[in-house]
C-alpha cells in the first residue's frame, strides 16, 4: 500500500471517527433534552399531586366520621369517648369541630360569642362557629396579612392583628366588647399559651380549647418560661408551650376541669366547673395523646424534648 493510500485511509478513518463523535454527541444532547423535559414534567406532576393530596387528605378521617355516626351510639358511651365519637372536621385543623359541637349540644350556648387567640389564617377552632352558625367574636393573630384575609372570610367577626402577650390579652378582649361571659375561648399560640390563659381575667369562657405540647408527655407539669417575644421558629420544633398536666393544674386554679382531648394530640378541652355537671373531669394521664409526628421523630432520633432542653440549656418551669 502506497503512502498516498495510507494517507487516504487515515483521512477516511478520521472522518468516520468524527462522524461517530458527532453522532454520539447528538445522542447525548437528545438524552439531556429528554431528561430536562422529564424533570420539568416530574416537577409539574409533583405540584399536581401536592394539590390533589391537599384536597383529599381529609377524605379518610371524614369517612371515619361518617362510619362512627352510622355504627356508634354515642349516647351509651362513657366519657370522654362519648365526645370523641362525635368528632369531625369542617373548618378546624383536625376534628375539633365535632367535639366542640358535641359539647354545645350537651351544655347549650348562652350568647354565642367566642374569643380566638392565635387564629391564624383559618380562623382556628372558632371558624365553624362563625361561618356555619353565625356566632360573633374576636379573632387575634400576629400576622397582619392573615387578619386581612380573616376579615374577608368572616365579616361578622372582629379581626385584630396583634402580637399576643399576657400584658395585652385583657385589653384586646375588652376593646372588642367581649368582657364577661363568652361561650368559647380558644388559645393556640405555640408558645406562651399557659401564661396568656393564666393572665386572662376579663372574660369568663364556658368552654376553653387550648393547645398543649405532647412532647412533654402525660406526667410532668411543665411549661416554657414566659417571654413576650417568644417565637417557636427560633427553637427546635419540640420546645414550646406547656404540657397537658400543667394546663390541667392551671385549669383547676381558674375553676375549670379537663374533659377530653382530640385524638391527634393537639388540643385539650376544659369546661368551667359550673357548666355541664354531668360531664366528668378527666385526668391528664387518661386524656393524653401523643402527636404522631412527634412519636416518629422520637423513635427515629432516639431523643426527646427533655434531652434537647438539657443539651441546649433551655429553661423549663415545673408547675406545682
Amino acid at each position: 500500500m502506497t503512502t498516498e493510500d495510507l494517507a487516504a485511509k487515515a483521512v477516511r478513518i478520521e472522518k468516520e471517527l468524527l462522524d461517530e463523535v458527532r453522532l454520539q454527541r447528538k445522542m447525548l444532547t437528545d438524552i439531556s433534552e429528554r431528561l430536562t423535559r422529564l424533570e420539568t414534567e416530574q416537577a409539574a406532576m409533583g405540584a399536581i399531586v401536592s394539590k390533589v393530596f391537599k384536597r383529599v387528605v381529609h377524605l379518610e378521617p371524614d369517612l371515619h366520621a361518617v362510619m362512627r355516626t352510622l355504627r356508634l351510639d354515642h349516647t351509651v358511651l362513657p366519657y370522654p369517648q362519648r365526645l370523641m365519637a362525635q368528632r369531625y372536621r369542617l373548618l378546624s385543623q383536625n376534628e375539633e369541630d365535632g367535639i366542640t359541637l358535641a359539647l354545645l349540644d350537651e351544655i347549650g350556648a348562652t350568647n354565642q360569642r367566642f374569643v380566638e387567640i392565635g387564629s391564624g389564617l383559618s380562623g382556628g377552632n372558632s371558624a365553624c362557629l362563625a361561618s356555619e352558625l353565625g356566632w360573633t367574636g374576636l379573632m387575634v393573630d400576629g400576622d397582619p396579612g392573615h387578619m386581612t384575609q380573616v376579615r374577608r372570610r368572616f365579616p361578622g367577626v372582629t379581626a385584630v392583628a396583634a402580637w399576643i402577650t399576657r400584658e395585652n390579652i385583657n385589653e384586646l378582649i375588652a376593646d372588642a366588647g367581649l368582657a364577661g361571659e363568652v361561650d368559647l375561648l380558644s388559645i393556640d399560640l405555640d408558645g406562651n399559651d399557659y401564661w396568656v390563659w393564666e393572665a386572662m381575667t376579663v372574660c369568663s369562657p364556658r368552654i376553653v380549647v387550648i393547645e398543649y405540647n405532647s412532647t412533654f408527655g402525660a406526667d410532668r407539669a411543665v411549661t416554657i418560661p414566659y417571654d413576650p417575644k417568644f417565637n417557636r421558629s427560633n427553637h427546635r420544633f419540640c420546645y414550646y408551650g406547656a404540657s397537658l398536666a400543667a394546663l390541667a393544674r392551671l385549669g383547676e386554679k381558674k375553676g375549670y376541669r379537663l374533659v377530653t382531648t382530640e385524638p391527634t394530640g393537639v388540643n385539650a378541652y376544659f369546661l368551667r366547673n359550673d357548666v355541664g355537671p354531668s360531664i366528668p373531669a378527666s385526668t391528664p394521664e387518661a386524656a393524653f395523646r401523643l402527636l404522631r409526628r412527634y412519636d416518629v421523630w422520637m423513635k427515629q432520633k432516639q431523643d426527646d424534648v427533655y434531652s434537647y432542653v438539657a443539651q441546649a440549656k433551655l429553661p423549663l418551669i415545673d408547675i406545682e
